[in-house]
């Protein structure tokens, strides 16, 4: 459930003894949706990648929610969305395909992936798990028609990456989180 009746806002104040209190974040509120673009930009620039995005799984089909491409890409756009089967996070969440894959043209000759994924050479992709456990979607990153020298190191950044965002989302649809 998404909330947007406070912005940010203080519910006492220290100087009346109280401890500060956040309200809701809106999830598509502007200090939402700019931390996470600020995050995305971040990760895809360290990472060499030209695009990253958080995706979030909705009756079967993933919806891009948040996008950093490099410049002039505009490969994939925030409000898009392509069936599960048609994307390569169904393939990555079952295993199917890697966290990491150096070279999913190489990966395409040893078995079938979804064709919106032809141009994509590396793919880094990892799921938003909320603090409930469920599946949000997906933090995915990829570098269009050409590898890039990416290691387990970088998957486990981007898995710490993803707990944050689920940590922000949760906050912003007004649900507690854990620790």
């Amino acid at each position: 459930m998404r909330r947007s009746e406070d912005s940010i806002g203080f519910g006492s104040s220290p100087s009346d003894g109280g401890v500060p209190v956040f309200g809701t974040l809106d999830c598509d509120g502007p200090l939402v949706v700019q931390a996470l673009a600020s995050m995305l930009e971040l990760i895809r620039e360290q990472l060499g990648m030209d695009v990253f995005f958080i995706s979030e799984f909705v009756e079967g089909r993933r919806v891009f929610r948040h996008v950093a491409t490099a410049p002039a890409m505009g490969i994939i756009h925030v409000g898009g969305s392509h069936a599960m089967e048609d994307s390569i996070c169904e393939q990555v969440l079952d295993g199917r395909v890697p966290n990491l894959a150096h070279d999913l043209r190489v990966l395409r000759t040893r078995q079938p992936l979804p064709e919106v994924t032809k141009p994509i050479g590396t793919h880094i992709s990892v799921p938003v798990v909320m603090p409930d456990g469920s599946i949000y979607g997906t933090l995915c990153g990829f570098a269009v028609e050409r590898t890039v020298d990416l290691s387990a190191r970088d998957v486990r950044r981007l898995e710490v990456a993803a707990q944050a965002t689920a940590r922000v989302l949760a906050q912003a649809a007004g649900h507690a989180t854990a620790g």
